[in-house]
Protein backbone atom coordinates (compact mmCIF):
# COMPACT_ATOMS: atom_id res chain seq x y z
CA UNK A 1 0.00 0.00 0.00
CA UNK A 2 2.65 2.12 0.46
CA UNK A 3 4.30 1.72 -2.34
CA UNK A 4 1.54 2.50 -4.27
CA UNK A 5 1.92 6.31 -2.92
CA UNK A 6 2.95 8.28 -4.86
CA UNK A 7 6.40 10.27 -3.82
CA UNK A 8 6.12 14.57 -3.12
CA UNK A 9 7.88 16.43 -4.82
CA UNK A 10 9.31 19.29 -2.13
CA UNK A 11 11.33 22.16 -3.59
CA UNK A 12 12.86 25.16 -1.63
CA UNK A 13 10.13 27.68 -2.79
CA UNK A 14 7.68 25.48 -1.33
CA UNK A 15 9.17 25.19 2.12
CA UNK A 16 9.38 29.10 1.76
CA UNK A 17 6.23 29.00 1.46
CA UNK A 18 5.17 27.39 3.55
CA UNK A 19 6.82 28.61 6.28
CA UNK A 20 5.79 32.09 5.60
CA UNK A 21 2.17 30.93 5.98
CA UNK A 22 2.89 29.28 8.93
CA UNK A 23 4.44 32.98 10.18
CA UNK A 24 1.00 34.55 9.84
CA UNK A 25 -1.04 32.29 11.54
CA UNK A 26 1.22 32.38 14.35
CA UNK A 27 0.68 36.45 14.14
CA UNK A 28 -2.97 36.06 13.59
CA UNK A 29 -3.22 33.89 16.53
CA UNK A 30 -1.30 36.47 18.99
CA UNK A 31 -2.97 38.91 17.72
CA UNK A 32 -6.58 37.62 18.64
CA UNK A 33 -5.34 36.47 22.07
CA UNK A 34 -4.20 39.78 22.71
CA UNK A 35 -7.65 41.18 21.62
CA UNK A 36 -9.44 38.45 23.83
CA UNK A 37 -7.11 39.81 27.48
CA UNK A 38 -8.27 43.31 26.40
CA UNK A 39 -11.81 43.07 26.06
CA UNK A 40 -11.91 40.93 29.22
CA UNK A 41 -9.71 43.38 31.23
CA UNK A 42 -12.71 45.44 30.35
CA UNK A 43 -15.26 43.43 31.71
CA UNK A 44 -13.32 43.24 34.70
CA UNK A 45 -13.22 47.15 35.06
CA UNK A 46 -16.85 47.32 34.41
CA UNK A 47 -17.05 44.54 37.18
CA UNK A 48 -15.33 46.90 39.74
CA UNK A 49 -18.51 49.56 39.38
CA UNK A 50 -20.61 46.57 40.74
CA UNK A 51 -22.66 47.36 44.34
CA UNK A 52 -19.90 45.65 47.19
CA UNK A 53 -21.14 42.56 48.87
CA UNK A 54 -22.54 42.85 52.57
CA UNK A 55 -19.26 40.36 53.18
CA UNK A 56 -16.45 43.59 52.26
CA UNK A 57 -18.49 46.63 54.05
CA UNK A 58 -16.44 47.37 56.92
CA UNK A 59 -18.07 47.91 60.07
CA UNK A 60 -18.87 51.70 61.95
CA UNK A 61 -15.65 53.42 63.45
CA UNK A 62 -12.92 51.51 61.97
CA UNK A 63 -11.43 53.79 60.19
CA UNK A 64 -11.82 56.39 63.69
CA UNK A 65 -10.24 53.40 65.95
CA UNK A 66 -7.46 52.67 63.79
CA UNK A 67 -6.43 56.15 63.36
CA UNK A 68 -6.48 56.58 67.43
CA UNK A 69 -5.04 53.66 68.20
CA UNK A 70 -2.39 55.48 65.68
CA UNK A 71 -2.50 58.33 67.89
CA UNK A 72 -2.21 56.41 71.38
CA UNK A 73 0.82 54.38 69.66
CA UNK A 74 2.53 57.58 69.16
CA UNK A 75 2.25 59.25 72.35
CA UNK A 76 3.18 55.93 74.00
CA UNK A 77 6.41 56.11 71.86
CA UNK A 78 6.81 59.75 72.73
CA UNK A 79 6.28 59.21 76.33
CA UNK A 80 8.89 56.18 76.00
CA UNK A 81 11.35 58.26 74.44
CA UNK A 82 10.60 60.83 77.44
CA UNK A 83 11.60 58.30 79.87
CA UNK A 84 14.27 56.82 78.67
CA UNK A 85 16.36 59.98 77.95
CA UNK A 86 15.44 61.01 81.57
CA UNK A 87 16.98 57.72 82.67
CA UNK A 88 19.95 58.42 80.32
CA UNK A 89 20.12 61.21 82.46
CA UNK A 90 20.08 60.18 85.49
CA UNK A 91 22.73 57.16 84.61
CA UNK A 92 25.37 59.85 83.86
CA UNK A 93 24.34 61.88 86.86
CA UNK A 94 25.05 59.02 88.96
CA UNK A 95 27.84 57.82 87.77
CA UNK A 96 29.81 61.63 87.78
CA UNK A 97 28.73 61.42 91.25
CA UNK A 98 29.82 58.11 92.30
CA UNK A 99 33.30 59.80 90.73
CA UNK A 100 33.25 62.22 93.37
CA UNK A 101 32.21 64.99 90.66
CA UNK A 102 28.97 66.37 92.59
CA UNK A 103 27.25 69.49 90.60
CA UNK A 104 27.49 71.68 93.40
CA UNK A 105 28.35 70.80 97.27
CA UNK A 106 24.68 72.62 98.80
CA UNK A 107 22.49 69.76 97.10
CA UNK A 108 25.16 67.15 98.19
CA UNK A 109 22.71 66.46 101.50
CA UNK A 110 19.48 66.79 98.92
CA UNK A 111 20.11 63.25 97.83
CA UNK A 112 18.80 59.93 99.91
CA UNK A 113 21.99 58.02 98.79
CA UNK A 114 25.72 58.86 100.76
CA UNK A 115 27.57 59.18 97.38
CA UNK A 116 31.10 59.97 99.59
CA UNK A 117 30.48 56.32 101.85
CA UNK A 118 30.55 54.52 98.64
CA UNK A 119 33.69 56.61 97.00
CA UNK A 120 35.41 55.39 100.39
CA UNK A 121 34.05 51.36 99.81
CA UNK A 122 34.78 51.57 96.47
CA UNK A 123 38.35 52.37 97.21
CA UNK A 124 38.58 49.70 100.13
CA UNK A 125 37.49 47.61 98.03
CA UNK A 126 39.86 48.38 95.35
CA UNK A 127 42.64 48.62 97.49
CA UNK A 128 41.39 44.71 99.46
CA UNK A 129 40.83 43.20 96.07
CA UNK A 130 44.26 44.47 95.24
CA UNK A 131 45.97 43.21 98.03
CA UNK A 132 43.91 40.03 97.91
CA UNK A 133 45.76 39.76 94.01
CA UNK A 134 49.12 40.66 95.66
CA UNK A 135 49.04 37.89 98.02
CA UNK A 136 47.96 35.16 95.72
CA UNK A 137 50.71 36.26 93.46
CA UNK A 138 53.17 35.66 96.23
CA UNK A 139 51.67 32.48 97.64
CA UNK A 140 52.12 31.00 94.33
CA UNK A 141 55.66 32.51 93.44
CA UNK A 142 58.33 30.51 94.53
CA UNK A 143 59.91 31.31 98.03
CA UNK A 144 63.51 33.42 97.31
CA UNK A 145 66.38 31.90 98.74
CA UNK A 146 67.03 33.64 102.38
CA UNK A 147 70.35 35.60 103.47
CA UNK A 148 70.11 33.67 106.73
CA UNK A 149 70.11 29.67 106.83
CA UNK A 150 67.99 30.46 110.40
CA UNK A 151 65.49 32.76 108.14
CA UNK A 152 64.51 30.15 106.04
CA UNK A 153 60.67 28.82 105.45
CA UNK A 154 60.27 25.41 105.94
CA UNK A 155 57.02 23.39 106.04
CA UNK A 156 55.56 21.00 109.28
CA UNK A 157 52.56 19.00 110.38
CA UNK A 158 51.38 20.30 113.67
CA UNK A 159 50.11 17.73 116.39
CA UNK A 160 46.66 18.65 114.98
CA UNK A 161 47.44 17.66 111.92
CA UNK A 162 47.38 21.11 110.13
CA UNK A 163 49.77 21.85 107.47
CA UNK A 164 52.11 25.02 108.61
CA UNK A 165 54.91 27.07 107.65
CA UNK A 166 57.14 29.27 109.71
CA UNK A 167 60.66 30.08 109.38
CA UNK A 168 63.41 27.55 110.21
CA UNK A 169 64.68 29.80 113.51
CA UNK A 170 60.89 29.33 114.94
CA UNK A 171 60.49 25.85 114.55
CA UNK A 172 62.03 24.40 117.74
CA UNK A 173 59.20 26.60 119.91
CA UNK A 174 56.47 25.29 117.92
CA UNK A 175 57.39 21.38 118.31
CA UNK A 176 57.37 22.32 122.08
CA UNK A 177 54.14 23.73 122.33
CA UNK A 178 53.14 20.74 120.02
CA UNK A 179 54.68 17.91 123.01
CA UNK A 180 53.50 20.27 125.68
CA UNK A 181 50.14 19.86 123.96
CA UNK A 182 50.35 16.20 123.57
CA UNK A 183 51.86 15.74 127.17
CA UNK A 184 48.31 17.56 128.33
CA UNK A 185 46.58 15.03 126.19
CA UNK A 186 48.28 11.88 127.30
CA UNK A 187 48.26 12.83 131.29
CA UNK A 188 44.24 13.07 130.96
CA UNK A 189 43.80 10.12 129.36
CA UNK A 190 46.26 8.34 132.61
CA UNK A 191 43.68 9.97 134.96
CA UNK A 192 40.76 8.31 133.20
CA UNK A 193 42.70 5.03 133.17
CA UNK A 194 43.92 5.28 137.15
CA UNK A 195 42.29 2.59 139.11
CA UNK A 196 40.49 3.88 142.41
CA UNK A 197 42.98 3.20 145.24
CA UNK A 198 45.71 5.22 142.78
CA UNK A 199 43.21 8.03 142.74
CA UNK A 200 42.50 8.18 146.39
CA UNK A 201 46.02 8.23 146.66
CA UNK A 202 46.46 11.31 144.82
CA UNK A 203 43.26 12.96 146.40
CA UNK A 204 45.65 12.50 149.81
CA UNK A 205 48.52 13.65 148.41
CA UNK A 206 46.69 16.75 146.92
CA UNK A 207 44.98 17.20 150.23
CA UNK A 208 48.60 16.89 152.13
CA UNK A 209 49.94 19.40 150.42
CA UNK A 210 47.24 22.15 150.66
CA UNK A 211 47.63 21.51 154.34
CA UNK A 212 51.18 22.26 154.38
CA UNK A 213 50.15 25.12 152.68
CA UNK A 214 47.54 26.14 154.95
CA UNK A 215 49.77 25.84 158.02
CA UNK A 216 52.15 28.16 156.50
CA UNK A 217 49.91 30.40 156.26
CA UNK A 218 49.58 33.33 159.03
CA UNK A 219 47.03 33.10 161.37
CA UNK A 220 43.51 34.49 160.67
CA UNK A 221 40.08 34.64 159.35
CA UNK A 222 38.70 30.97 157.21
CA UNK A 223 37.28 31.92 154.46
CA UNK A 224 35.03 30.29 152.20
CA UNK A 225 37.37 29.88 149.64
CA UNK A 226 40.31 28.42 151.51
CA UNK A 227 38.09 25.33 152.52
CA UNK A 228 36.44 24.79 149.02
CA UNK A 229 38.86 22.06 147.74
CA UNK A 230 38.22 22.59 143.93
CA UNK A 231 34.05 22.11 144.98
CA UNK A 232 32.07 20.98 141.66
CA UNK A 233 28.84 22.57 141.94
CA UNK A 234 28.24 25.57 140.09
CA UNK A 235 27.47 28.99 142.46
CA UNK A 236 25.32 31.41 140.32
CA UNK A 237 25.94 34.23 138.35
CA UNK A 238 26.21 36.33 141.71
CA UNK A 239 29.25 34.56 143.31
CA UNK A 240 32.28 36.27 143.39
CA UNK A 241 35.48 34.78 143.82
CA UNK A 242 37.60 36.06 146.37
CA UNK A 243 41.02 35.62 146.51
CA UNK A 244 42.87 33.37 149.45
CA UNK A 245 45.34 36.46 149.82
CA UNK A 246 44.39 38.71 152.90
CA UNK A 247 45.29 41.73 151.02
CA UNK A 248 44.02 41.21 147.23
CA UNK A 249 40.97 40.11 149.16
CA UNK A 250 40.64 43.51 151.34
CA UNK A 251 40.77 45.55 147.86
CA UNK A 252 38.36 43.47 146.46
CA UNK A 253 36.15 44.15 149.47
CA UNK A 254 36.99 47.65 148.87
CA UNK A 255 35.99 47.74 145.70
CA UNK A 256 33.01 46.24 145.82
CA UNK A 257 31.72 48.27 148.79
CA UNK A 258 32.49 51.66 146.81
CA UNK A 259 30.38 50.31 143.64
CA UNK A 260 27.81 49.21 146.27
CA UNK A 261 28.03 53.20 147.62
CA UNK A 262 28.28 54.52 144.36
CA UNK A 263 24.99 52.27 143.34
CA UNK A 264 22.86 53.35 145.78
CA UNK A 265 23.94 56.81 145.56
CA UNK A 266 22.70 57.11 141.64
CA UNK A 267 19.21 54.94 143.09
CA UNK A 268 18.64 57.78 145.74
CA UNK A 269 19.22 60.48 143.18
CA UNK A 270 16.86 58.62 140.70
CA UNK A 271 14.28 58.41 143.38
CA UNK A 272 14.34 61.94 144.44
CA UNK A 273 14.40 63.08 140.74
CA UNK A 274 11.26 60.53 140.54
CA UNK A 275 9.39 62.48 143.56
CA UNK A 276 10.27 65.99 142.36
CA UNK A 277 8.91 65.20 139.03
CA UNK A 278 5.77 63.64 140.88
CA UNK A 279 5.48 66.77 143.39
CA UNK A 280 5.87 69.21 140.26
CA UNK A 281 3.27 67.15 138.16
CA UNK A 282 0.42 66.98 141.43
CA UNK A 283 1.07 70.79 141.47
CA UNK A 284 -0.15 71.26 138.29
CA UNK A 285 -3.08 69.09 138.04
CA UNK A 286 -3.86 71.02 142.08
CA UNK A 287 -3.80 74.47 139.69
CA UNK A 288 -5.77 72.63 136.69
CA UNK A 289 -8.44 71.34 138.84
CA UNK A 290 -8.91 75.03 140.82
CA UNK A 291 -9.21 76.56 137.55
CA UNK A 292 -11.86 74.08 136.50
CA UNK A 293 -13.38 74.61 140.26
CA UNK A 294 -13.01 78.57 139.87
CA UNK A 295 -14.95 78.13 136.03
CA UNK A 296 -17.72 76.06 137.24
CA UNK A 297 -18.46 78.24 140.36
CA UNK A 298 -18.55 81.24 138.05
CA UNK A 299 -21.04 79.45 135.52
CA UNK A 300 -23.23 78.46 138.44
CA UNK A 301 -23.49 82.19 139.82
CA UNK A 302 -23.91 83.67 136.55
CA UNK A 303 -27.18 80.84 135.75
CA UNK A 304 -28.26 81.34 139.49
CA UNK A 305 -28.57 85.63 138.95
CA UNK A 306 -30.15 84.55 135.61
CA UNK A 307 -32.73 82.79 137.37
CA UNK A 308 -33.57 84.84 140.23
CA UNK A 309 -32.52 88.39 138.67
CA UNK A 310 -30.70 89.10 142.13
CA UNK A 311 -26.79 89.48 142.57
CA UNK A 312 -25.07 86.46 144.16
CA UNK A 313 -24.67 85.98 147.52
CA UNK A 314 -21.56 86.15 149.88
CA UNK A 315 -19.57 82.21 150.10
CA UNK A 316 -21.81 81.04 153.24
CA UNK A 317 -25.05 81.35 151.67
CA UNK A 318 -24.72 78.64 149.29
CA UNK A 319 -24.68 76.00 152.49
CA UNK A 320 -27.93 77.78 153.62
CA UNK A 321 -29.70 77.31 149.91
CA UNK A 322 -28.40 73.65 149.97
CA UNK A 323 -29.59 73.03 153.73
CA UNK A 324 -33.31 74.39 152.33
CA UNK A 325 -33.23 71.84 149.36
CA UNK A 326 -32.57 68.88 151.68
CA UNK A 327 -35.51 69.70 153.77
CA UNK A 328 -38.36 67.37 153.45
CA UNK A 329 -42.18 68.73 153.49
CA UNK A 330 -44.28 65.43 154.85
CA UNK A 331 -48.04 66.55 153.31
CA UNK A 332 -51.08 64.60 154.22
CA UNK A 333 -53.30 63.07 151.54
CA UNK A 334 -56.90 65.01 151.78
CA UNK A 335 -58.49 62.34 149.64
CA UNK A 336 -58.61 59.79 152.44
CA UNK A 337 -60.17 59.59 155.55
CA UNK A 338 -58.63 58.59 159.01
CA UNK A 339 -58.19 54.73 159.83
CA UNK A 340 -59.52 54.28 156.19
CA UNK A 341 -56.61 52.40 153.85
CA UNK A 342 -55.86 54.31 150.64
CA UNK A 343 -57.36 53.16 147.13
CA UNK A 344 -55.60 54.22 144.37
CA UNK A 345 -57.29 55.87 141.17
CA UNK A 346 -57.39 52.68 138.92
CA UNK A 347 -58.90 50.67 141.63
CA UNK A 348 -61.54 52.43 142.26
CA UNK A 349 -65.29 51.15 141.70
CA UNK A 350 -63.99 47.66 141.29
CA UNK A 351 -65.33 46.47 144.35
CA UNK A 352 -69.05 47.40 143.60
CA UNK A 353 -69.14 46.27 140.28
CA UNK A 354 -67.75 43.26 141.37
CA UNK A 355 -70.79 43.08 144.08
CA UNK A 356 -73.34 43.77 141.47
CA UNK A 357 -72.48 40.94 139.27
CA UNK A 358 -72.12 38.53 142.36
CA UNK A 359 -76.04 39.66 143.64
CA UNK A 360 -77.15 39.16 139.65
CA UNK A 361 -75.57 36.11 139.38
CA UNK A 362 -77.66 32.50 138.56
CA UNK A 363 -78.16 30.60 141.87
CA UNK A 364 -76.63 27.41 139.70
CA UNK A 365 -72.91 29.91 139.59
CA UNK A 366 -73.31 31.27 142.74
CA UNK A 367 -70.37 30.74 145.49
CA UNK A 368 -70.60 28.09 148.39
CA UNK A 369 -71.30 29.00 151.64
CA UNK A 370 -68.04 29.61 152.71
CA UNK A 371 -67.91 32.44 149.93
CA UNK A 372 -68.77 34.88 153.08
CA UNK A 373 -64.96 33.78 154.97
CA UNK A 374 -63.28 34.12 151.60
CA UNK A 375 -64.55 37.62 150.45
CA UNK A 376 -63.84 38.49 154.29
CA UNK A 377 -60.80 37.65 154.17
CA UNK A 378 -57.77 40.32 154.26
CA UNK A 379 -56.42 39.94 151.11
CA UNK A 380 -59.59 40.63 149.20
CA UNK A 381 -60.36 43.39 152.11
CA UNK A 382 -57.54 45.10 150.61
CA UNK A 383 -58.17 44.40 147.17
CA UNK A 384 -61.73 45.75 147.38
CA UNK A 385 -61.26 47.92 150.06
CA UNK A 386 -64.20 47.36 152.47
CA UNK A 387 -64.98 44.10 154.45
CA UNK A 388 -68.10 42.19 153.09
CA UNK A 389 -70.11 42.42 156.53
CA UNK A 390 -73.61 43.13 155.05
CA UNK A 391 -73.13 41.30 151.42
CA UNK A 392 -75.76 38.80 151.10
CA UNK A 393 -75.49 35.44 150.01
CA UNK A 394 -78.83 34.16 148.17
Amino acid sequence: MDKKKKPLDVTASSLVDLKAELYRKQEQFKREKLGQETSGAGVKEKSKDKKPNIWSKQNAGVSARAAKDAEQLEEERSTIDTARRKLEEKARLYEQMTKGDFPDEETEGLFLVDFTQKIIDKKRETLAQKEKEDEERLSSSPVPPPENPDEEWVDFVDALGRSRRCMKKDLPGFKKMDQDLQGKGKASSDKTLLSEDMRRELQRQEWEREEEEAMKRPVGPIHYEDIRQQEARDLGVGYYAFSQDQEQRQKQRETLDMLRDQTTDQRTKRERLKERRQAILQARLAKVRQRKMKKAKLDGEEEEFETTGTSPQPEECPEVSILKKVEVEIQERRDTKPGVPHVREWDRGKGQSHLKKIKNRHFHFKSPTNSYSMLNSTPIKRLFGFPFDELELL
